[in-house]
């Protein structure tokens, strides 16, 4: 049996769970093409902006994504450094296989 660390497990069902989610998956795939500001995220999605960033907040306290503020809007991105990590531990439990 293949055994990880236990903050290692909790991240990545963290990160599972969270995408598990329609809303938030299109989001994450939205989000792979670059920085997108909410207002673009709602409208490409064409739900109401308080849902859109209700699942965008899920996402952030879950560490997937991160944000910047430029005056008085939001722009969101993936937080690429907690993928990668995520993408490893993916990666080595595909190799276990």
């Amino acid at each position: 049996m293949f055994f990880m660390k236990s903050k290692q497990k909790n991240n990545l069902l963290k990160i599972l769970k969270t995408l598990a989610d329609n809303t938030r998956f299109d989001i994450t795939l939205l989000l792979a093409t670059g920085e997108k500001c909410v207002c673009k995220i709602f409208e490409k999605l064409k739900l109401p902006q308080n849902l859109v960033s209700h699942h965008l907040g899920i996402m952030r306290q879950n560490g997937l994504i991160v944000n910047r503020r430029d005056g008085k809007w939001v722009h969101y991105s993936l937080n690429k450094k907690y993928l990668r990590e995520i993408q490893k531990l993916l990666t080595k439990i595909g190799n276990k296989i």
